[in-house]
């Protein structure tokens, strides 16, 4: 492939032929009886008097239809699905299969023919870095669908979807997802509902059933267990496609809860669940225990935990299925440098050289995430923030310092938090944009540039971050002092607060 480097994993595992992740009738069946819309194996993102637009969560969709004139198009649809209870001229363009239908009632169905060898790609954990996702998705032309397990935006803001939808445009084949815990930030579960899928679905192709579970509360509840219950209950093979594993082989216990850990785990082997496929942990991980696969795929832009970054090739044949990990080289993630804006927009460039040559900060820190867990911890070396902002001006009281990462994520700060008192400094030490970590500088250190918070206790927590959070800002949308922490920062900028 283009720009990759395989590196087989191959693991022919013979008598399971499961792997068609996301071909297959979804069972939920979405009802909109008043507006005279029903709709088996997709979603409805939009209907009025003229036009119904419907995303396929399969490539078996059936839409029924009652008193409708207008324009139907089906998005995210599997190039060779045919349609079936109309006869007129069909228009497809890339993903999309649209018609015109003229009144009446009137059952509409995609069927995609069934096939015994193929191929599939599974990823996750983009986290905005739609770059090195589009260079994924451009070299899965020979796949017939995509599975993305969740982390698809670095905070669930509307305009981070705007930009995944961007990326997943570029897809030669239909992308399915399960979102992430980052997704479902700043309400973004509304978002993913009314954009992608339900949160949890199931469907079935070729004698496989799928469960796609949703984690993003990092909790596989009862209720969850008993649903998959229901839908495995005369299942031959079965899959479970989610956000967070059961297990992490390369860092501290980034998991779903503990008890969720044990109970899914325990679900899993006990009704001899097939295959796992889940994201969450930024590498790439094969276990398999008694008869079930389980598949950590997280490495399709975030920074790693391990590894490289990567999608996995699942190719399904009479015999088994067999995994590929795909390496993609040749993607910065970092960026080549970062822009400082002052308040009145005149903007300045600065590059990692430019960042290394001014006065460095150097000193161990640490932070707390929402969950009580502590990360970062090391020595940091960089730049203080009201060195940078000199050069455009500084701030006064009132402005909003706006950091910016590359994949569109951003926090805001006030005038204390750059120009801290001694009560503010205590807690939250200097404020830095750091590009140096243990020793490794960028773009070698794939969090960098980093803003990072240098406390002389070295320990910026949870409560720290509290009482040094402006009304409306950090603490106050997001309870975690990690998520102050920016990395790959591109844009510092000034906004004035009037």
């Amino acid at each position: 492939m283009k720009n990759s480097k395989r590196s087989k994993i191959a693991l022919m595992i013979g008598s399971i032929a499961v792997a068609c992740l996301l071909l297959a009738s979804i069972t939920v069946l979405l009802r909109i009886d008043d507006e005279g819309v029903d709709i088996t194996g997709g979603t409805l993102l939009s209907e009025n008097s003229n036009r119904v637009i419907v995303r396929c969560l399969s490539p078996d969709v059936t839409l029924s239809l009652r008193g409708f004139s207008g324009e139907v198009i089906f998005t995210n649809c599997v190039p060779d699905a045919q349609v079936l209870g109309f006869d007129g001229a069909i228009s497809r363009e890339g993903m999309n299969i649209s018609f015109v239908v003229d009144g009446g009632d009137g059952q509409y169905q995609l069927n995609s023919p069934h096939k015994t060898d193929f191929c599939f790609a599974v990823l996750g954990d983009s986290q905005g870095f739609n770059n090195i996702l589009s260079e994924a998705l451009r070299n899965l032309e020979d796949c017939e669908f995509v599975i993305h397990c969740g982390d698809m935006t670095p905070s669930g803001m509307p305009e981070e979807f705007d930009s995944l939808q961007s990326a997943f445009d570029e897809s030669p084949a239909p992308v399915y997802t399960t979102p992430g815990n980052h997704d479902v930030k700043n309400n973004g579960s509304v978002e993913y509902q009314n954009r992608y899928a339900p949160l949890s679905y199931s469907f079935e192709y070729s004698g496989i059933t799928f469960a796609i579970v949703d984690s993003s509360d990092l909790n596989i509840s009862e209720e969850e267990i008993a649903w998959m219950e229901d839908v495995f209950e005369d299942a031959d093979r079965k899959v479970i496609v989610t956000h967070a594993p059961c297990y992490d082989p390369y860092t501290d216990n980034h998991t779903l809860d503990p008890s969720s850990c044990e109970r899914f785990h325990e679900f899993v082997l006990s009704r001899g669940i097939d295959a796992v496929f889940a994201g969450h942990v930024h590498a790439f991980d094969y276990l398999r225990i008694e008869n079930s696969d389980f598949i950590i795929t997280g490495g399709a832009g975030a920074s790693l935990d391990n590894g490289t970054h990567h999608f996995v090739i699942v190719t399904v044949s009479t015999s088994g299925f067999a995994y590929e990990k795909v390496d993609i080289f040749g993607i910065n993630q970092t960026g080549e440098g970062i822009t400082l804006v002052a308040k009145n927009g005149i903007q300045s460039n600065l590059t990692y050289d430019d960042l290394k040559a001014m006065t460095p900060v150097h000193l161990y820190s640490s932070y707390e995430n929402l969950f009580g867990n502590i990360g970062g911890q090391g020595f940091y070396t960089g730049v203080r923030i009201s060195d940078l902002i000199s050069m455009i001006g500084g701030m006064d009281d009132g402005d909003i310092l706006r950091i910016t990462s590359t994949d569109g994520f951003f926090q805001d700060f006030g005038y204390l938090n750059v120009y801290p008192n001694e009560t503010w400094f205590d807690l939250q030490g200097f404020m830095t944009l750091s590009f140096e970590y243990e020793g490794t500088e960028i773009p070698d250190w794939q969090d960098g540039p980093r803003l990072s918070m240098l406390p002389s206790d070295g320990f910026y927590s949870n409560s720290d971050c509290e009482i040094t959070s402006y009304e409306g800002q950090g603490y106050d949308i997001y309870p975690s002092a990690g998520s102050r922490w920016v990395r790959n920062v591109s844009a510092v900028s000034i906004l004035d607060g009037v």
